[in-house]
């Protein structure tokens, strides 16, 4: 049975502190909280400062540096700088699966592009791979990035090849790309991790918002189907429905049972 999780501290309002307990597994954004640039004596303060939020297992993270790997203006000096520092931060926080923005990686218009791309995503498994972590490659619905669908993102990292790369299942992108849950089914050994989110009037909100349940259900039953004891994480703008002013442990609270009322229905369908 997969974990329920919550990505924090990625906006002000996502404070630690403030978040419900409960969750199963949280996701930490890299990008914003393991400053590859800060010296080693300031980073042993900033991850205790981090620990000392008392965050369930940091399963997970997202936020990856946004300068794309495969164009000619690519800085593989500070690509590899930040990378292997990012990755060895990141491991000793106990971090198991480190996500990858696919934006991150752009259509490739030249064999040089394509090769970039590879090299790169193989550079990023054999780092992860010091820290007994993986890469999850998330396709990210970009029709300008290299693999916009969770299909060509298989399809990109069985040519990789590389044990520590495989792919994050986005629930948001399969929407935008109407694609199919079915593809998960295809090998479900490729999936490490999910992101699930709602909708509001004004857009993108927690999981309980809108009209997502069946949904969701149809997405917890693939996942059932699949085997898959990854992260379900909570990787979406966060809303008011309340009557006051925003609560972010009422808010956290409210999606929490929400997914866990979800998931047991699903996983106690006969």
């Amino acid at each position: 049975m997969f974990k329920i999780s919550v990505l924090f501290a990625d906006s002000p309002i996502m404070e630690p502190t403030k978040i419900a307990p409960g969750f199963e597994a949280s996701e930490i954004p890299a990008g914003k909280l393991i400053d590859p640039l800060m010296t080693n004596h300031d980073w042993e303060t900033r991850k205790k400062e981090i620990l000392s939020w008392g965050m369930p297992q940091m399963f997970v993270s997202s936020h990856w540096m946004n300068a794309p790997c495969n164009t000619p203006d690519a800085d593989w000096e500070a690509l590899e700088f930040f990378t292997k520092r990012t990755l060895k931060r990141l491991g000793e926080m106990g971090v198991k699966t480190a996500g990858i923005y696919g934006k991150f990686f752009r259509k490739a218009e030249t064999e040089k592009a394509m090769q970039d791309a590879i090299s790169y995503a193989t550079f990023l498994g054999d780092e992860a791979a010091k820290y007994n972590m993986n890469i999850a490659l998330e396709p990210m619905a970009d029709p300008d990035s290299l693999f916009p669908t969770y299909a060509k993102g298989l399809e990109f990292a069985r040519l990789v090849d590389h044990p520590n790369v495989k792919l994050m299942a986005d629930l948001n992108y399969f929407l935008r790309n109407k694609e199919s849950f079915d593809i998960l089914k295809e090998d479900p050994s490729w999936n490490l991790h999910c992101h699930i989110a709602g909708r509001s009037e004004r857009g993108g909100a927690q999981p309980n918002v809108g009209e997502y349940r069946e949904i969701h259900k149809e997405f917890f039953r693939v996942l059932r189907d699949t085997h898959f004891e990854g992260a379900v994480s909570c990787a979406c703008p966060w809303i008011n429905t309340g009557t006051g002013d925003f609560d972010l442990t009422q808010e956290t609270a409210k999606t929490l049972n929400y997914l866990k009322e979800l998931r047991n229905e699903v996983y106690n369908e006969k």
